[in-house]
């Protein structure tokens, strides 16, 4: 008699966009060496009719959660029924509950110094993330944390809205655009948010860098082709780690604290120092 197929239960928000994608690729990717089929529940594809979360975690072997697509209330249930679960991008303080993220506050810390103390420039705009997910928050906290070290403090207008979302991002250094605000770099809380930038400046006929010098967290095919200066997250292996530990937990290892991944600066349109 065959054996039931093992199955990781997955729980996200949105299968399809680019971050959560990658992760699946690299978890789908470990599972299938290891013989785990994988049970998706995405249940906000279109962000007009979220539906409820609807994984029963009593019937999969083991839970992966990506960013901040399930209350911590709803986490800590599934870490006290007994059923394995690590988390993507978010971890709960005070939680035993394992996690895999990237260092935020080395990549901003990366992108700051190559903005501000190898380029020279001083008039920033920050695109923001969504400010209740880690990576948003953790972002912009480290980015004003590097300004106090620069010395350079910035007005509040200077934050802009992105969302993590590029459509938002070009609206909102659209807006810059035409209400005459003067800038000479755009740090973004991510890289799709960074080509968006960038694509807008170039329609009005700036040119890059030496208008204005665009950076992104994290990287891709994408950002490559687009010649963004980016901090590199591989958000696949992000996945294959999260896999690999959930695995692991099934298999009867203990597991807890958070693994972090440290980034890189990769530069792809070098400045002309100031």
């Amino acid at each position: 008699m065959n054996a039931k197929p093992r199955t990781l239960g997955i729980i996200t928000n949105n299968q399809h966009n680019v971050f959560q994608r990658n992760v699946l690729a690299g978890v789908r990717e470990v599972a299938a060496q290891r013989g785990y089929t994988v049970a998706i529940d995405s249940y906000a594809e279109d962000p007009a009719r979220p539906q409820p979360i609807t994984l029963d975690y009593h019937a999969v072997d083991g839970v992966l959660v990506i960013a901040n697509a399930a209350p911590n209330d709803l986490l800590q249930a599934i870490y006290e029924s007994g059923t394995p679960i690590s988390l993507v991008s978010h971890h709960v303080p005070g939680s035993s509950i394992p996690a895999v993220i990237t260092d935020n506050a080395q990549g901003i810390t990366e992108m700051v110094r190559y903005v501000v103390g190898e380029c020279g420039r001083r008039s920033l705009i920050f695109v923001r993330g969504l400010p209740d997910q880690r990576d948003g928050f953790e972002r912009e906290n480290a980015f004003r944390r590097e300004l106090m070290r620069y010395n350079l403090p910035l007005p509040d207008d200077r934050f802009v809205p992105g969302d993590f979302s590029p459509t938002v991002a070009a609206r909102s250094i659209q807006r810059l655009l035409d209400n005459g605000t003067a800038f000479d770099a755009i740090v973004s809380a991510d890289y799709l948010m960074g080509i968006a930038a960038a694509e807008t400046l170039r329609a009005t006929g700036l040119r890059l860098p030496d208008d204005v010098l665009v950076v992104g967290f994290g990287d891709a095919p994408e950002a490559e082709a687009a010649g963004l200066t980016t901090v590199a997250a591989d958000v696949v292996e992000q996945g294959r780690r999260a896999a690999r530990q959930l695995i692991s937990q099934i298999e009867g290892q203990r597991i807890s604290g958070v693994t972090v991944l440290s980034v890189r600066l990769i530069v792809r349109a070098p400045c002309d120092p100031r």
